[in-house]
């Protein structure tokens, strides 16, 4: 029986892509790089911030160590002050989380964005429905490792049986089967395509939050 749902946040609970190439773009541009597309950023997300900016970069001929590490900072710090300008919900989600919420299975998120912004994010948007909310934290392994998982699992007092993972990258896939969630469900709505997803071995999918309803209703009813 499903006690507990983890969400990943970008391209699963909030539609971010335009955000996030905001700041990487402002970023870039500061340094006297070129723009990237959606469609860059979109190849770029997934596995943090430091993961998508060195991509940013690499994509734009490459930059120094140490100028890399100033522009880094430069990022965080700059997305950190306005963290979901042009940000906005899937359709369906709220229904998604109230709904959840009445049949008493407890919430989380978990992001490879850095803390502070997904905090802030999750607050703007939602409140507080969630009862633990994480983003990247100095000490704990991003995804698809799994100890942020085991951590939320410990803190909600749930097994990874009693869980079901939803998330819309390939991170996402490999993170849910990595934790061993009984539910491993990829969002179609996302950032990536199911040939993606697939690849990444995800076997359940979901073309809207409103899917995920019927998903999990057979596994508590």
């Amino acid at each position: 029986m499903i006690k507990c749902c983890i969400f990943d946040l970008d391209g699963t609970l909030l539609f971010t892509l335009e955000t996030i190439r905001f700041y990487v773009n402002r970023t870039l541009e500061k340094y006297g790089y070129s723009p990237i597309t959606v469609e860059e950023c979109r190849g770029f997300v997934g596995s943090g911030a430091r993961s998508l900016m060195t991509q940013a970069f690499a994509s734009r001929g490459g930059i120094s160590e140490e100028l890399f590490e100033e522009a880094f900072a430069y990022y965080l710090a700059d997305y950190d002050s306005s963290p979901y300008q042009l940000t906005g919900k899937y359709e369906g989600i709220d229904e998604l989380i109230s709904w959840l919420k009445s049949r008493g299975i407890k919430l989380a998120v978990l992001s490879n964005k850095q803390d502070f912004s997904t905090r802030a994010a999750v607050n703007h948007f939602f409140g507080d429905p969630f009862d633990v909310v994480f983003g990247a934290r100095a000490g704990v392994s991003l995804k698809p490792a799994p100890d942020a998982c085991f951590e939320i699992l410990t803190s909600l007092g749930c097994s990874p049986d009693e869980c079901a993972y939803i998330g819309d990258s390939d991170v996402d896939a490999r993170t849910g089967k990595n934790m061993g969630a009984h539910l491993n469900i990829s969002a179609l709505w996302g950032f990536r395509t199911k040939e993606e997803l697939v690849s990444a071995g995800a076997e359940s999918f979901a073309t809207s939050p409103l899917e995920v309803i019927e998903i999990i209703k057979k596994e508590i009813c």
